[in-house]
């Protein structure tokens, strides 16, 4: 019964031979073994032969007298967190059998290890190196002796005691599997902050905070909200597998009046390398199939009128002023839901068997930013989420249809190290800086002088190490052809980043991220001002979605994967992509992104995404010319060095239209080609403001939003609350499936149930 002591810091050992039956070859037949977790005392310690261990009164150490016959066994005794020697109010009785098959040291992390089969016992020892980046010969050590071993042996203990479904036996093997990551909880605890303690002293420090953290976890575990709902995990598709068509390519086009509307191009437009989609065509043609031309986002044609006014304006805003991500203490729910407390209907059956583990990504952003929007969690550790403000795309996004959001990036573990390892935020943001240069393909303003030298990269490409303040971006083409496959670049990361990118652990790219990037993405309800004088984003999430780009894709092989892709669609014109993916790992683009998502169960509490319910991520983040390396919001980040922060301490008041490069406003553009402020044209606020009775743009208004974007985008008090309201009933239905665009009025009159394959759009294609 594992479930009540805290075996957490103890290490493994192989000092001498492995392998149960062996026996020690000490010329010296005594042998002094120490049981390590912290300290356990008064335990019965004997080899496979029951040879019984003296025990060193008030220590942890154990004589045999006689050569050892392993494995060693370690059962009963106590736990002296605090090492006085006595058991007091502090300590509590070890209840598992610890084991080690070799060595004088018997601690946790030698119990996980440990496997009669002894080339298993070494897989496993070998997968905890590579997971954790600790020698094998460190893993061996006592957890007192190192503080990342003190560190690992905590985490490993705390899952252990958590989470039933993971035990000694198994552990090692979720994680060789990607079943559970410890890596990023090991990884989140800066031990540069614990400097002035010594390795003992940091281990007495997190025991004793991880019985705190345990405690804590299992009374919220307690008031965790119960899960009411249907199994979300099959793969099957109820409504349509087209549905990763976007409902707003069903539009009309075309009124009864042979008048034109193009909202199209926001999309499908002419693409850059290396998004060689490049799809301004479709804005010219209907380009369905029989397996696609019916419409499945029949949520768009009915009518929530009666629905919607049957809502009070206070209950609507008192619901979407609640916060469904963070509890009162500012613990993140889903995180403790889904590693602690996994209802069965959210866990995927591999292989036809559920393992009550979640293997998908948990949420781990606190929403807690400092003053250069780096998110911390509640201890006040970097979480590596990095929050930035951008230009909302086109149409949907606006919070006049729908929904407030954020957006926010992290980038890989190793580009914000320093080359010994160490968490550094100035390398961190230099290479954000980078990142962002190749996105956008241009100079990226620092804020803050760096000196080249001591990173050994020239960042201003000017031929000199010196100091300067901005990134230069100069993309030097990489030799891929003397020392392949591989790839010598010439532009390059700082830190750690920069040794993994010479061992092409790491790559870059003009207009690609580098493996391992993640974006979050909350989807919120329209907050309302609490004087009522506007909006702002609201504390209720209606989704939280995530990205991670998994696999890196040379320009040649996303290439040769458009290419593939037009070819099918040529022989096989009806048949449908096929999107692999599961509720858990979530589905993914097939070029080189994993999507995953969570949305509010019938009681307003955040539930992981179907199969079903993640498809209509799919389509707009990988088949279309708008978007860059699979994003839409950091392209559109805005420049300037202080643009890093959220909403919630700045809004988007007082943004100025972005400049095409036709030299008109983006989004005066867009309701001149659109003749209004949405793709289904069913906004009617924006139209009564911005156009006259003949459908003409009144030019005096469109001025307005070239130097406060707002002025377009955010919506009436009133429209924001009936908005809730609508998309509160697609949440009490749980129609995901069938569309999530609120709407109050049935779309019939823009949008076809059903349209015409090949169909000519009626719109001359835009092109930049």
């Amino acid at each position: 019964m594992f479930k009540k002591v805290l075996l957490s810091t103890i290490a493994a050992y192989f000092l001498v031979g492995c392998g149960g039956g062996s026996s020690s070859n000490s010329s010296d037949t005594s042998t002094t073994i120490i049981v390590e977790r912290g300290a356990v005392l008064n335990a019965t310690v004997k080899d496979a032969l029951n040879q019984i261990a003296i025990w060193n009164k008030g220590t942890n150490s154990y004589v045999f007298k006689n050569s050892i016959t392993y494995p060693i066994s370690v059962i009963g005794g106590f736990v002296d967190i605090n090492n006085d020697g006595i058991k007091n109010d502090s300590d509590f009785d070890l209840d598992i059998e610890l084991k080690s098959s070799s060595g004088k040291n018997v601690t946790l992390i030698s119990t996980i290890i440990y496997n009669q089969d002894k080339i298993r016992e070494k897989n496993n020892l070998n997968i905890l190196s590579k997971e954790f980046s600790l020698s094998e010969e460190e893993l061996l050590n006592l957890p007192s002796s190192k503080k990342e071993l003190a560190l690992l042996s905590n985490v490993i203990y705390k899952n252990l005691e958590l989470n039933s479904a993971i035990t000694l036996e198994n552990i090692v093997e979720l994680i060789s599997l990607n079943k559970i990551d410890l890596k990023q909880e090991y990884e989140k605890i800066d031990l540069q902050n614990y400097t002035n303690l010594s390795s003992k002293e940091f281990l007495e420090k997190n025991e004793l905070e991880t019985i705190d953290e345990i405690k804590d976890i299992k009374i919220l575990r307690e008031k965790l909200p119960s899960y009411i709902g249907t199994d979300l995990t099959s793969t099957e598709v109820l409504n349509e597998k087209s549905a990763y068509i976007s409902p707003q390519c069903y539009t009309k086009t075309q009124d009864e009046n042979l008048n034109v509307y193009n909202p199209c191009y926001s999309c499908h437009i002419n693409s850059d390398e290396p998004n060689y989609i490049d799809d301004w065509d479709l804005q010219e043609s209907y380009a369905f199939s029989e397996n696609s031309y019916k419409n499945p986002f029949t949520n768009s044609f009915k009518d929530r009128t009666t629905l919607v006014n049957a809502i009070n304006d206070n209950q609507i805003l008192e619901y979407i002023n609640q916060d469904n991500y963070k509890d009162e203490n500012g613990n993140i729910i889903l995180n403790t839901k889904l590693k602690y407390d996994l209802p069965k209907e959210w866990d995927f059956a591999y292989d036809g068997v559920k393992d009550s583990v979640w293997s998908g990504y948990v949420p781990d952003c606190y929403f807690n930013f400092d003053d250069e929007g780096f998110d911390k969690d509640k201890k006040g550790e970097f979480t590596g989420w990095r929050v930035f403000a951008y230009s909302p795309f086109l149409g949907t996004f606006w919070p006049t249809n729908g929904s407030t959001d954020d957006v926010l990036i992290r980038l890989p573990k190793s580009m914000m190290l320093d080359e010994n390892g160490d968490f550094s935020k100035e390398i961190y943001k230099i290479n954000l800086a980078i990142v962002e240069s190749m996105i956008k393909r241009k100079d990226i303003d620092l804020g803050f002088e760096v000196d080249e030298s001591k990173y050994g990269v020239d960042l201003n490409h000017n031929n000199i190490l010196d100091k300067t303040s901005t990134i230069v971006y100069k993309w030097i083409t990489p030799d891929a052809i003397s020392n392949y496959p591989k790839i010598i670049y010439y532009n390059y990361y700082v830190g750690l980043a920069k040794s993994k990118l010479e061992t092409n652990e790491l790559n870059i790219a003009p207009g690609l991220y580098p493996n391992g990037t993640e974006f979050l993405h909350s989807v919120r309800y329209i907050g309302i001002k609490d004087d009522k004088s506007g909006i702002k984003l609201a504390n209720r999430m209606k989704e939280l979605r995530y990205a991670k780009k998994t696999t890196w894709n040379t320009y040649a092989q996303l290439s040769n994967a458009a290419l593939s892709e037009i070819k099918e669609k040529d022989t096989f014109p009806d048949r449908l992509r096929t999107i692999k993916g599961n509720i858990e790992t979530g589905l993914t683009t097939g070029l080189g992104w994993n999507y995953q998502g969570f949305i509010e169960d019938i009681n307003g509490n955040l539930r992981p995404q179907s199969y079903e319910e993640t498809l209509s991520c799919i389509g707009c983040h990988s088949g279309i010319g708008a978007i860059t390396d699979s994003t839409f919001a950091f392209p559109r980040k805005f420049d300037s060095a202080d643009s890093w922060y959220h909403w919630s301490k700045k809004d988007l008041t007082g943004t100025k239209d972005r400049t095409l490069s036709n030299s008109k406003g983006e989004f005066a553009f867009y309701l001149e080609q659109n003749k209004a402020g949405d793709e289904f044209r069913a906004n009617d606020e924006i139209k009564n403001l911005f156009f006259d009775a003949n459908g003409n743009l009144i030019q005096s208004e469109v001025d307005k939003v070239a130097n406060d974007i707002t002025y377009l985008i955010y919506p009436s008090v009133q429209r924001a609350i009936q908005l809730n309201k609508a998309y509160k009933i697609i949440v009490n239905e749980q129609s995901y499936i069938y569309g999530k665009d609120a709407h109050i009025k049935p779309l019939n009159a823009t949008v076809y149930d059903e349209v015409e394959i090949d169909k000519k759009t009626g719109i001359s294609a835009i092109k930049f």
